[in-house]
């Protein structure tokens, strides 16, 4: 999707008149450019800072100058460039579609046939690559772009020749990992073998939309990417031997892309009509809006649509263009299309939160809540519906205000396409103007996308991978702690308590895949910063090694026990362990806090312990969490539930930020990618801990933030306790030392 000029954006980079934004990273900003005789290109406008740096326009030449060398139909062409311009520029053919990560996240997998036309012509281009003397060395889906009468691969920023080292650092890891191959994982040179892998990667997820080594931390990604066996479960049977050639771990024994070229042009040699409908649909709307646009347009504020904060007020990021009133119809409708019958699918809750005593003119919007039905993640949807409200209410109540607030819920079913109805719901909403959740894994990973192309922000509390940017990168955030990060303070926690030894680690996959990014950082940590030895088993899903798994560990003489699994397991094991007389210390895996753990396990679950963000705020005697407790339970009638406390302060940062992009006294709505670029820059002090973005708008907090806001329960009498942050563990610990 693009998105209009801003005021501070250059009108013309030489022979192109600019037209719109189609998208920004941290090299630079792309526009869609127009010559004057009606040609459409791709305009890559480097950032200042680095265009200041003579090495990095020392790069930015060699790019331009190797994508040149490479003359396929399937490779996006070079038209012009200027790396020696005071802002250095790349313009090439505009190819009006998405990208095959768009188009999979809004439409799910490729029918087989589109997924082999695309994976022959991608081979195809691979092949002149290769033969050119180049190795890509980035295949991903974000890099392919889809058109009526085939794919184009695109961006040759990180190509180099196949002879080339000067510009390769030894051991390091260039490239996106889950789509690169095992021996850049291990910063070793790429090849044109390692093209062939990333392909398969592609298509692997064309076909099933999941990388073959799932998602999750880059470290958890490399890891998977050398030593497992790709996941293909998937993916069509008659595609999977050839994919299973092309992911072989050793360079040596892969096909050659014009191998695999061939192969796949028998299985379907005609590319006409290759799309299926719905991402054709996307195809002819992006080449629709390309026609459309005017030679020159002029930047101006739109002042009734988008809201936009007068010039001045603050800064070019919150004016846009007025779009004709007949386009913000088309695009309405189109979200409501889009949403299929949203409103069945998932169950609307009344709006709460209502204005008591609304002062009259003063303008109410909407905070949508995300939220999944279902007792499987009832955990975590209660407590934000419900922190949502309460935020709501302390909005509300303030005298000053300058609009009020009500809450809408929207409830998926946890799956990809109920999720995607409910955010499309969100997105035709015109009063909505930010979104707390979604509440789930799945459902964030399906919804990220939709909320993105329509620049409405919304935040998760409850969610912890962090992919999400490569398909929403300005408008999703995440304010929950990484899923693989609290492994880490799981080690922390033995150190300052002084509860190391010989760790055993039960890596159950039933309980997917933060399992596994868990698993690899903890054993790593373990030994590497504690020095200790750690015995990881891994239980394969959908088989019953737990039991032998946990004895193994047993008869190796282990003296402290992680089990990483879903409850079921985890209960079955301690259990087990109870049996066996082991009082070591032992730790469940974060998502375990809250659960029915402590009354399923009975006598055996006690002393087991959970590493979490998510506090107890009963627990605390700040000012804050003392307040906290009691406007819950005046608002709900009990004690906050986990997870509520990171929920509330969501909703508040949200509000707060929002307020301050709501022009004042204008009457115009505030822009929605106003919020979003707020986020990215906020600082918020929440209950337990303070909030900040890091760049890929995951929770990062600075200095001793993620020691001071990580907690540690224990199971004591049947229930959940907290035992304190690690700070205060370990300030307890130097204390009685």
């Amino acid at each position: 999707m693009s998105e209009p000029l801003r005021p501070s954006d250059p009108s013309r980079i030489a022979a192109f008149r600019l037209l719109r934004r189609l998208g920004a990273g941290g090299m630079g900003v792309v526009y869609l450019g127009r010559t004057d005789s009606g040609q459409l290109a791709a305009v890559k406008v480097i950032h200042a800072e680095s265009a200041a740096d003579d090495g990095f326009r020392a790069r930015f030449a060699r790019e331009t100058e190797l994508a040149r060398r490479v003359e396929n139909a399937w490779v996006v062409p070079v038209l012009d460039a200027d790396a020696d311009a005071l802002t250095p520029w790349l313009a090439t053919a505009y190819v009006p579609g998405p990208s095959l990560a768009e188009a999979v996240a809004a439409h799910g997998p490729l029918p087989a046939r589109a997924a082999r036309v695309l994976g022959g012509l991608l081979a195809g281009a691979l092949a002149e690559v290769h033969a050119a003397g180049l190795v890509h060395r980035d295949v991903k889906p974000g890099n392919i772009l889809l058109a009526p009468d085939g794919p184009r691969l695109i961006d040759f920023g990180i190509a180099r020749a196949a002879d080339d080292t000067a510009l390769t650092v030894s051991g390091q890891v260039v490239g996106t990992p889950g789509f690169l191959a095992p021996e850049q994982a291990r910063g070793e040179p790429a090849t044109a073998a390692s093209d062939v892998f990333a392909l398969g990667c592609v298509l692997a997820y064309a076909l099933s939309g999941r990388p073959p080594f799932g998602t999750g931390e880059p470290d958890a990604l490399l890891y998977r990417t050398v030593h497992d066996d790709p996941e293909l479960d998937a993916v069509e049977s008659g595609a999977r031997p050839l994919l299973l050639r092309c992911l072989a771990k050793e360079p040596d024994t892969r096909p050659t892309a014009a191998d695999v070229a061939r192969r796949l042009s028998e299985d379907a040699p005609e590319a006409a009509g290759w799309l299926p409908d719905a991402v054709a649909a996307m195809v002819a709307a992006r080449a629709a809006e390309g026609l459309a646009l005017p030679g020159v347009e002029p930047t101006v504020v739109d002042e009734e649509a988008a809201g936009g904060a007068a010039p001045g007020q603050d800064g070019p990021e919150d004016s846009v263009r007025r779009p004709a009133r007949r386009r913000l119809l088309l695009a309405g409708g189109a979200l409501l299309l889009t949403a299929g019958g949203a409103a069945t699918a998932a169950v609307l809750a009344a709006r709460d939160g209502d204005p008591g005593g609304s002062k009259p003119g003063r303008p109410s919007y909407v905070l949508g809540v995300h939220a999944t039905s279902g007792p499987a993640s009832a955990l975590f949807s209660g407590p934000v519906e419900r922190a949502a409200r309460l935020a709501a209410d302390s909005h509300n109540a303030g005298p000053d205000r300058g609009f009020d607030v009500t809450v809408r819920v929207l409830r998926d079913r946890g799956d990809q396409r109920s999720a995607r109805e409910v955010a499309a719901s969100f997105t035709a909403d015109r009063d909505v103007v930010a979104v707390l959740g979604p509440v789930d894994e799945v459902s964030m990973r399906a919804a990220a996308n939709v909320y993105g192309g329509a620049g409405l922000t919304h935040v998760s509390s409850t969610t912890g991978q962090q992919d999400y940017f490569l398909t929403s990168p300005r408008s999703s955030f995440q304010s929950g702690a990484s899923h693989s990060a609290l492994a880490s303070w799981v080690a922390l926690h033995a150190l300052v308590t002084g509860k190391t030894g010989r760790l055993g680690v039960v890596l159950d996959r039933a309980g997917g895949t933060v399992i596994q990014d868990q698993g690899t950082l903890l054993v790593r940590q373990w030994q590497g910063v504690l020095g200790d030895e750690a015995l990881p088993k891994v239980v394969a899903e959908e088989t019953d090694d737990g039991v032998a798994a946990v004895r193994s560990l047993l008869a190796a003489g282990v003296t402290a026990f992680a089990y990483l699994g879903p409850l079921d397991a985890t209960v079955r094991a301690a259990r087990q362990l109870a049996a066996a007389g082991f009082d070591g210390p032992r730790w469940m895996q974060h998502q375990l806090y809250g659960t029915a753990f402590p009354r399923r396990a009975g006598a055996a679950g006690e002393g087991w312990y959970v590493v979490t963000a998510a506090a107890d705020t009963t627990a605390l005697t700040t000012g804050r969490a003392r307040s906290f407790v009691r406007a819950w339970r005046r608002r709900h009638g009990t004690a906050p539930e986990p997870y509520a406390a990171e929920a509330y302060d969501t909703a508040r940062m949200l509000l707060t930020e929002f307020a301050r992009s709501v022009p004042a006294g204008t009457g115009r709505r505030p822009v929605r990618a106003a919020l979003g670029a707020r986020m990215a820059k906020a600082r918020y002090q929440g209950i337990a801990r303070p909030y900040a973005f890091g760049e890929y708008h995951q929770y990062e907090p600075d200095g001793r933030g993620w020691s001071d806001g990580t907690f540690v329960h224990e199971v004591s009498n049947g229930r959940f306790v907290q035992r304190g942050s690690l700070t205060e563990l370990e300030r307890a610990a130097e204390a009685s030392a």
